[in-house]
């Protein structure tokens, strides 16, 4: 029975299908290793990522909380009293342990966010209480994360963004792009992925999300801004002796990336769709992605029970139902199959 993910942005491999993955990848025996990541597969991906987002360069990295935070050093380099400004909702916000302030001496700013964006009106305001700070202090970057994993991956608002983007650019105040599901955004938005990156001077991409990878991201910006990355990588304990197994996975599923989501949007369509016909309260917000919200109050217990049984992963209740995120599995079934084993866990 091919399994479906109702809870993730990719069906991750379990490790007996991400060897049986490697094993496949490297069957012909031509694979070289990289060295403390230098070369082979990871320097293959770093070219596909970079040519991708139309950036002159990218650099692999073990996690995405490495990446940013190298990404803010950059910025902050010789810089007095370092402060970048992010999104109160932020993963780098909230779930990376201050290392911004603890690992490189930057200090967060957190924006209120309005759901998933903060308006330029309040970046404005930040600017100038910088300014009038009496300890000299500089607001070295923006950080911007879209779609929103604390917003169930809904996006930046795309007026928010544009105003908040010319202001940067108006101040010389550096952007840096957390897309770590930037695919996804490209898919939901129709915007090509070099449109959406070409403002930023940094983008990180996870490479685990849905890239099938068992850890890593990628940073990717100017040849200039990423120069030396690959020492400072090391500096921050972030120098694997090889990392080519999760670069060859990756790059194995980058090509087929932007014609999936596209196919995987279209079957959500489709799926909410015959949710309708199912006595099913389903729903969209204007500014979601690859999700389908559910409105029920079906005893989750049962319901996971259900789900093991018909081997569907479900994501944790939300507040009134089920928040379901589409995924590349969801290629694998019909769209009325999906919604008849939807409506059947909740029953």
């Amino acid at each position: 029975m091919t399994r479906l993910n109702l809870a993730d942005d990719g069906d991750w491999l379990t490790p007996k299908e991400t060897a049986e993955r490697l094993a496949a990848l490297t069957a012909a025996g031509d694979v070289t290793p990289d060295y403390y990541g230098v070369g082979g597969p990871v320097t293959e991906l770093e070219n596909n990522v970079a040519a991708m987002f139309g950036k002159e360069a990218a650099v692999m990295y073990p996690t995405g909380t490495l990446a940013n935070m190298l990404a803010a050093r950059e910025l902050a380099t010789a810089k007095r009293g370092p402060r970048l400004v992010v999104q109160s909702d932020s993963h780098v916000f909230n779930d990376a342990g201050d290392n911004f302030t603890h690992g490189i001496g930057v200090t967060t700013v957190p924006l209120v966010s309005q759901g998933p964006s903060f308006t330029a009106e309040q970046l404005r305001a930040e600017i100038d209480r910088t300014a009038s700070a009496r300890v000299p202090a500089t607001i070295i970057g923006v950080m911007i994360e879209t779609p929103s994993r604390r917003h169930a991956n809904r996006v930046f608002d795309p007026v928010a963004l544009e105003e908040v983007i010319a202001l940067a650019k108006a101040e010389g105040i550096p952007l840096i792009l957390d897309g770590a599901r930037i695919f996804i955004e490209a898919a939901w938005t129709n915007r090509q992925l070099k449109e959406i990156a070409a403002p930023f001077d940094y983008v990180y991409l996870s490479l685990y999300k849905y890239l099938e990878a068992p850890f890593g991201a990628v940073l990717a910006g100017s040849a200039a801004a990423l120069e030396g990355q690959n020492h400072e990588r090391r500096r921050y304990g972030g120098g694997l002796f090889q990392m080519w197994p999760a670069a060859l996975l990756a790059n194995s599923a980058l090509a087929r990336q932007t014609e999936n989501w596209a196919a995987v949007r279209k079957a959500g369509a489709a799926v909410l769709q015959a949710l309708s016909t199912k006595q099913v309260k389903a729903s969209r917000l204007a500014d979601d992605t690859n999700v389908i919200r559910i409105a029920c109050r079906a005893d989750h217990g049962e319901v996971a029970k259900r789900a093991a049984a018909a081997n569907v992963k479900v994501p944790p209740p939300s507040a009134d139902g089920y928040v379901l995120k589409m995924n590349e599995s969801w290629l694998n079934h019909s769209p009325a199959a999906i919604a008849q084993t939807i409506a059947s866990l909740l029953r």
